[in-house]
This record gives structure tokens, C-alpha cells and sequence, in this order.
């Protein structure tokens, strides 16, 4: 496990971040293909954090267990009034909508959690989301102490059963097809516990 790095969407201790990643794969014997490949998606995840709206700052660490290592950002699900205000601007003037990329719309995912946390859901603009991004944890999510979790690999299951018949699906299914974390993660957890929300990538090589 790294230590704990604090990084802001200003970049401040983004290459610390990634200079930690890049010293767990070393230390865990990756291969250097291996190794190239978690910090790829480590950048993914400070690309995504450099466009959440309003000042930002969260806690990021790497993880290993075994062959599957684990990305991991938490921050404050309580943000404050400015950045609140923000995020809802952006959300109705549509501009959550119009990102088409995967890790756009796990941004999306993740603001969201990040201002509903007291459940002022009528706030938002619920319509710009499709049901599987937002909403109670469920089953799985429970049994890892989140009270609400968006999940890849529940994304990638509802998309399977509906792409030959649901021509938006068929067009979301492609848009992650074409994603580096979308190709590359084994799972991507969107999570909101105990007034933090997470965003983990899990990788096994």
C-alpha cells in the first residue's frame, strides 16, 4: 500500500500520486507493460479529478492484494455551499449531458454523489442519468458498507442485455468499448459511505 497523498483538482500532488503508483508496481514486481498499464489508469483518475467543478481536494492511495491492485480517492461528501452551487449549475445547463466520455460521465457520477449526500435529489436533473448511475447501493454494495455505489461491472451487464435492442444502449456500450478504463479496469466502484464518497479502479494482473 502507498501512502496517502492529498491532490486538488488544481494538480497539486497529482505527480506524487503518480510517483507512488509507479513505486507500488516496482515494489509488487509488475511487469514494466504491467506497470505502464496501472499508471495509465492512474492518470485516467487525476484527468477526471482536474474536471470536477469548483476547488476540489480528496485523499488518494494505491493498494495490492495479490496480483489486483486497487486505485482509491475519497473525499468530502459534504462540500460547501460555493462548490454545491457549481455543480448544480453545471448539471442544468446541461453540460453533464453533453460529456460523452466514460470517465466524463463517472465524473458526472461522482459530483453527483458528492452534493446529494442530504438526498436533495430534487435539486437535479435525474433525466441527464440513466437509472444504473445513480440510486441505492443494493445487495452488493451493502455487504461493502455503502449506503448508495454506481458499478462498471453492473453498467457493463445492463448494457450486454440491452444493446441489440436499444439503439442508446448500443451507442453507450461503444463509447466504453473505446475507453482506456473502460478496456483496461476489471471494475470501477462509485460509493457514498459514512458522508465520504470513494471512487475505486481494480486492476489484476
Amino acid at each position: 500500500m502507498t501512502e496517502t497523498v492529498k491532490i486538488e483538482n488544481t494538480g497539486y500532488g497529482m505527480a506524487a500520486a503518480l510517483n507512488a503508483v509507479e513505486k507500488l508496481a516496482e515494489d509488487v514486481k509488475l511487469t514494466k507493460k504491467e506497470g505502464l498499464r496501472l499508471r495509465l489508469l492512474a492518470e485516467e483518475m487525476m484527468g477526471m479529478i482536474r474536471g470536477i467543478v469548483g476547488r476540489f481536494g480528496a485523499e488518494f492511495w494505491a493498494e495490492e492484494n495479490g496480483r489486483e491492485m486497487q486505485l482509491c480517492l475519497k473525499a468530502d461528501a459534504h462540500i460547501d455551499l460555493e462548490q454545491r452551487n457549481q455543480l448544480l449549475a453545471v448539471s442544468s445547463s446541461g453540460k453533464n449531458q453533453a460529456e460523452k466520455s466514460f470517465m466524463g460521465k463517472v465524473r458526472g457520477i461522482f459530483e453527483l454523489y458528492l452534493m446529494t449526500y442530504e438526498a436533495d435529489w430534487q435539486y437535479m436533473d435525474l433525466n441527464s442519468y440513466p437509472m444504473y448511475y445513480y440510486g441505492d447501493a443494493g445487495n452488493m454494495g451493502m455487504s461493502m458498507g455503502y449506503e448508495r455505489m454506481w458499478s462498471l461491472k453492473s453498467m457493463r451487464n445492463d448494457l450486454d442485455n440491452s444493446k441489440n435492442n436499444n439503439a442508446g444502449a448500443e451507442e453507450e456500450w461503444d463509447e466504453l468499448e473505446k475507453s482506456i478504463v473502460g478496456k483496461l479496469a476489471d471494475e470501477v466502484l462509485v460509493g457514498v459511505r459514512s458522508r465520504k464518497v470513494e471512487l475505486i479502479i481494480k486492476k489484476k494482473f
